[in-house]
């Protein structure tokens, strides 16, 4: 019986904490806010529209992710999307609740669908001397698609690795001026796997990629 007590108490001091860890996050997160500044870079830094169904929302566990639902990236003037998702989610540091800067962590890429003639749109009209945004990312996509003029040339693609924008500039650089060093695949180090892929008329299937970083001399 004597226990009842410390256990009521400590029950009702659980039940604060929880309350008002509640009131504090519902006062410091706005996902929407978020969403606005990743929407913002997308345009400045890609030059690529984002737009998304509403409600952006946070997941909590296992580490604080912006959560969009349904995203969709398309060129300017375009209304054909470059890129589709069922989800996106970004990571963030904690801090990104109370502070105005976007930091990302990591994107899960959930589904998406690339259409790789408006990558390649996307990619002509960059400027070659721009310096692309100082990008590096722990990138994770599950069960993408890729088309081509709206056919699935590649279907179940899954990866999960590092990607730094300057590193990709400067491979496709390498790879559009036929530089005799290029290497055919983009430095992404991480691993994949293609349930199945047409080349020429050939269809691959189970294919697996593992890339480790290139050495530095």
């Amino acid at each position: 019986m004597r226990l009842r007590r410390p256990l009521k108490i400590a029950a009702l001091l659980l039940l604060a904490i929880v309350v008002l860890a509640a009131l504090v996050l519902r006062h410091y997160a706005q996902p929407e806010r978020v969403a606005a500044l990743l929407a913002e870079q997308a345009r400045t830094r890609l030059g690529l529209e984002l737009k998304f169904e509403p409600l952006a929302r946070y997941s909590l566990w296992p580490r604080l992710r912006l959560q969009l639902q349904q995203p969709r990236f398309t060129l300017p003037g375009e209304t054909a999307p470059l890129l589709t998702l069922e989800r996106l989610d970004v990571s963030l540091p904690w801090s990104s609740l109370r502070d105005s800067s976007l930091v990302i962590e990591e994107l899960q890429l959930e589904t998406p669908q690339l259409e790789l003639s408006a990558l390649q749109r996307w990619l002509d009209a960059s400027d070659d001397n721009a310096a692309p945004p100082d990008l590096r990312v722990h990138l994770v996509v599950n069960d993408a698609t890729l088309l081509r003029d709206g056919k699935a040339v590649a279907r179940g693609v899954d990866f999960a690795g590092d990607i730094h924008a300057q590193d990709l500039q400067r491979w496709w650089q390498e790879l559009v001026q036929a530089v005799p060093t290029a290497s055919a695949l983009p430095p992404l180090p991480g691993r994949a796997q293609i349930e199945s892929i047409e080349l020429d008329g050939v269809t691959l299937k189970g294919v697996r990629i593992e890339s480790t970083p290139a050495r530095t001399q």
